[in-house]
């Protein structure tokens, strides 16, 4: 599935194509993303709507670029910016492995935090993090929680391909607990109709999961760094991605924007 969004070519990038041979007024810059409600929502028709897709939308109109966005395994992003075949990725945490072939922004454009959920009505409870101990974790495969659970060897994780497949188990019992951002599970949970069958343990990490826009290092792209820095802290602090976000995200308070 493919989504494209249209941004008028205007003046600017035909500047930019007599100065740069690397670009042209007909080029586009390819995004890999996979779904992640609220963030990359998936319409009936097959296309995409979401946080990052209005935010991509805006970048588009004050950089003039035009957006190609492509939905792949959350892992394929990955390997496909690794190796220089994808441009962009967005709400992408932040991990060592991963500079080392993505340029981030120099600003996070939204921050969540790192949750446990559990099936309602269990004897226990993790108040610590040390109660996570013989429990059955699940996690989404190649994410990015927090250090200390992501490099713990000794816990039972079970890793899955999605936010979709880990709740799926979790209501039927075959994991025990999940970590997910807390910001994207809790949307699922008030969509799909699970708040009275799942809930959030009390232990929450004292941890940020800052979500950035990142630029292959293989990419064309990466030499236009500067200009998107500078887009991206403008619409954080004018307040625009909170206001993109409130569309969204149903409830009283949303996540924090990373300022």
């Amino acid at each position: 599935m493919v989504l494209r969004i249209k941004i008028p070519i205007l003046s600017a990038v035909l500047l930019l194509s007599m100065c740069c041979p690397a670009f042209s007024v007909a080029d586009s810059a390819e995004v890999a993303t996979d779904l992640w409600p609220p963030f990359r929502i998936a319409r009936e028709d097959g296309s995409l709507s979401g946080i990052d897709i209005d935010l991509l939308a805006l970048l588009g109109k004050r950089m003039h670029i035009e957006f190609t966005v492509e939905r792949y395994p959350w892992a394929r992003c990955l390997k496909y910016m690794k190796d220089g075949t994808r441009d962009f990725m967005t709400g992408i945490a932040k991990t060592a492995e991963r500079e080392e072939y993505i340029i981030y922004s120099e600003i996070p454009y939204y921050a969540c935090r790192p949750a446990f959920y559990s099936r309602a009505g269990r004897s226990w409870s993790v108040e610590k993090y040390e109660d996570l101990k013989g429990l059955r974790v699940g996690f989404t495969r190649n994410s990015a929680y927090f250090p200390k659970f992501d490099n713990d060897t000794g816990l039972k994780k079970n890793a899955k391909n999605s936010e979709k497949q880990l709740l799926e188990m979790l209501t039927a019992g075959r994991l025990d607990i999940i970590i997910g951002t807390d910001c994207q599970v809790d949307y699922d949970i008030t969509e799909k109709d699970l708040d009275a069958v799942i809930v959030k343990e009390p232990y929450v990490p004292d941890y940020s999961v800052d979500l950035y826009i990142g630029v292959s290092k293989r990419s064309r792209w990466r030499y236009r760094m500067k200009e998107l820095n500078k887009v991206i802290k403008e619409l954080v602090d004018d307040g625009v991605v909170q206001r993109i976000a409130r569309k969204y995200i149903k409830v009283s308070e949303p996540c924090p924007i990373a300022r």
